[in-house]
């Protein structure tokens, strides 16, 4: 064989081997392309299984929520409408709020305020001195004579009716002089049963975290005397504890805490006390009744809470001696 035809034979076992490469390289690069389109194909479809369960999920919870939602707005829409009637009206089993006859503001001396209730039967009870009044407090009999500042506060109780919401007053006396206190006095050596006792309140208490059964501390806010000698001195400390509350909630209802006053111990001494008060804050049910029936606004009122009840330092209060109780100076 001529050295050209060796050459040409080379060539062409050359180009034969190159041909033989590129189709092998050809066949590995679609095998290749497949595997990774397999590959992405289930990946998306894992991703896509993925992606629906999370939003059947995320549909039940909405659903979930939506449902304990429209619950709950239901029950604070009842009690609303309860509470916006006892402030309309008192047509679905509240009395209605007691009405004074003078309007907060500076008076004379001697001034005399009427109360008055529209509601059938109703009894209303009041007080003077800032606590809430209560069924134990006293007893609307006829108008009420003003010759000192006085926060004026009067519910109404009817057969068949729940209590009214409270309606206060703030009344200032035109050239008033505050006065003085005088001390308790004892007479022969005795303390007596019924003797009022004049106290102060000396620490924060709130119906948002007290509890029944908490303490809550008072003092004796003046002297008590047996004859001219202190026997026991402006500053005592008098056992008092929490004996009611009540949380502010929904629908305006405010918060309120009870107390009850037990005796105050001196020297050894124990003087038995009867006493106590409650305290109530204020309620937002107008706030609630004028949001109540407008769409897309109701619910969002009946989320709204009344007032926590603050019993503050400084408070005064007046308790009675249980029993008769010897003292000496």
């Amino acid at each position: 064989m001529t050295k050209t035809g060796i050459l040409l034979l080379v060539a062409a076992s050359a180009a034969a081997y190159g041909q033989d490469a590129a189709m092998q390289a050809a066949q590995m690069a679609s095998q290749m392309a497949t595997q990774a389109a397999q590959m992405a194909n289930d990946q998306a479809m894992q991703a896509a299984q993925t992606a629906n369960q999370q939003a059947m999920q995320a549909a039940q919870m909405a659903n979930d929520q939506a449902m304990q939602a429209a619950q709950t707005a239901s029950q604070h829409a009842m009690q609303a409408s309860q509470m916006a009637a006892q402030s309309n009206g008192g047509v679905i089993g509240f009395a209605r709020r007691p009405a004074f006859s003078v309007p907060s503001g500076q008076v004379q001396p001697g001034t005399t305020v009427r109360l008055k209730c529209s509601t059938r039967h109703a009894v209303i009870y009041y007080t003077t001195d800032g606590w809430t009044p209560t069924v134990n407090s006293t007893r609307y009999t006829g108008p009420i004579r003003i010759d000192q500042e006085m926060h004026l506060q009067a519910i109404a109780v009817a057969p068949g009716f729940e209590r009214s919401l409270i309606a206060a007053a703030d009344y200032s006396v035109a050239g008033q002089t505050p006065s003085t206190p005088q001390a308790a006095v004892v007479t022969g050596g005795v303390l007596r049963a019924g003797t009022p006792l004049r106290l102060v309140t000396s620490s924060d208490v709130s119906s948002k975290t007290a509890q029944v059964g908490d303490e809550i501390h008072l003092q004796l806010d003046e002297d008590v005397k047996v004859g001219d000698a202190i026997a026991v001195p402006k500053g005592s400390v008098v056992e008092a504890t929490v004996s009611a509350v009540d949380h502010s909630a929904h629908a305006g209802a405010p918060g309120d805490v009870s107390f009850e006053v037990h005796a105050l111990k001196i020297n050894g001494v124990t003087i038995p006390l009867r006493g106590g008060e409650t305290l109530e804050g204020l309620d937002k049910v107008n706030s609630v009744r004028h949001f109540i029936f407008l769409p897309g606004v109701g619910f969002a009122a009946l989320l709204i809470r009344g007032q926590d009840a603050e019993i503050k330092p400084g408070m005064t209060l007046t308790a009675s001696v249980a029993a008769d109780t010897p003292l000496h100076p």
